[in-house]
Order: structure tokens, then sequence, then C-alpha cells
């Protein structure tokens, strides 16, 4: 359990934040896109991307990457070091200046998933023996995907998160609105407005946190995701399918 204290004196804002990144739901598509069996209603648009793929030469990259996506999505999409990457440009860059340690970690969590079900894909081998190649070949399918597939996606979409951001943001006026968002989200959370504390739900040892920073997405589609960074907590949810049961990481 992970408690995070409120100050009585000081506007929830302090303590509770979002975050919105167009390269994280860039991912979130692929990871949906990934799946063997999706959410029912991607259907119809999982088979126009598909063929669109086909269309524009993407198939064979998303073939080589999909087992980068199909248990995880890789933390270099992290939403809030990705919240200032918009356009196509932007998120060349972002990759290019990755360095490739850093690529390499954020890969670690969805290859060794995928390699628990799966032999060794291609793409593991060849970073091995060549991650710049990887590196490379990775940030050109990425902004191919945008710049060819996805960003026509974003701008349907981007009115939803506006809504969802003011939802977030009237909720942050008390803490009875507050609650009632969070346990929307996540049942098991409790916000206890004597006591000043905020307590969620997370596997390990009981331990004081600074914030709680939500991820809402369109195109994720798994369980509420609570994760530990720092000293912060941060919450992954769909505004777009009924909330399941948590899934704790780290």
């Amino acid at each position: 359990m992970i408690t995070i204290p409120l100050m009585g004196n000081r506007p929830l804002s302090h303590r509770f934040s979002y975050s919105i990144s167009p390269l994280y739901e860039l991912a979130a598509s692929l990871h949906t896109l990934a799946q063997p069996t999706p959410p029912e209603h991607f259907s119809p648009w999982i088979h126009e991307k598909l063929s669109h793929f086909q269309v524009v030469r993407l198939m064979k990259d998303w073939e080589y990457f999909l087992p980068l996506f199909r248990f995880a999505i890789p933390d270099s999409f992290d939403p809030y070091q990705t919240k200032g990457v918009m356009a196509v440009n932007d998120q060349y860059e972002y990759f290019v200046t990755l360095t490739t340690p850093h690529f390499l970690k954020s890969l670690t969590k969805a290859l060794d998933a995928w390699n628990a079900h799966h032999d060794q894909p291609e793409v593991a081998d060849d970073l091995r023996e060549d991650p710049e190649y990887v590196k490379g070949r990775f940030s050109l399918f990425i902004s191919s995907y945008w710049q060819l597939s996805f960003e026509s996606n974003w701008e349907e979409i981007a009115p939803e998160f506006v809504k969802e951001a003011e939802r977030i943001h009237h909720s942050l006026e008390d803490h009875a609105s507050l609650s009632d968002l969070l346990q929307g989200i996540l049942p098991a959370i409790q916000l206890d407005a004597e006591q000043l504390t905020l307590a969620c739900p997370h596997k390990g040892q009981t331990h004081e946190a600074q914030k709680l920073i939500l991820y809402p997405s369109y195109y994720y589609a798994g369980e509420p995701l609570v994760t530990v960074k720092d000293a912060d907590v941060h919450l992954l949810y769909s505004f777009t399918t009924p909330s399941a049961p948590t899934k704790n990481a780290l």
C-alpha cells in the first residue's frame, strides 16, 4: 500500500496532476494492434490500420517490432517524459537523442515477457549484435507510423483528451470530487479527508509517496496500471473502457 499525505492548507493540485502525451498514445495504439485478441470495440480500427500498413509499406517493419509491443509498452514512451514531444520532427529527434543504453533498457520488460511465451524474435538478436541499427530502424518506424498513419487518429481523439483533462481539473476543487474521480478509475483507492491521506494499492511494503500523476489513455485498453517511479505514483488508465481490477507494476 502506498500513502500520499494531503496538505490541508495547500491546493490538491500540489499533490495530484495529470500528463497527456501524443507519443505515448501512439505507443498505446501499437500495443493494442499487437494483441492476438484485441478489444472488440477496436476491431474496425485495427482492421483498417493493418490494411493501411500494407498500403504504405510498413507491414514488414511492424512484424519486426511487434514483439516489443505485445506484452508491454516500452518505457521510452513514458508519458511523463514524452509529454512535450508532438510533431514528427520532435519524435524523431527524441529517439535520435535517446542514448542506446537507455533505449535497450526500455525494451527489457517487453522482451522478457515475449520470450516467456515465444521463441526469441529477430529483433532481440539484432539488439544484441547491433543495437544502433535497431534504434535507428525503430525511430524511423515510429516517425513513419505517425506521419503516414497515426497523426489523423490523434487529431480525431484530441478533443476527448481535452474533456478528460477538464474532468480531472474540476475534480481537484475539493476532496469529495477527487475521491469520486479516483474511485471511478480505481475503486481500491481510498481518500481519507479527516486524516488527510490517500491510500493506493500496490505490491510490496507500505511507504509514502509525494504525488499521484494520472495518465488517461484512449488506446490503452488494459487494466488500470499503478507504477512507482522515484517518489511519485503513476496511474495509467483507459477513459474509453470500463475500469478493470488493478494491475501493479514495479
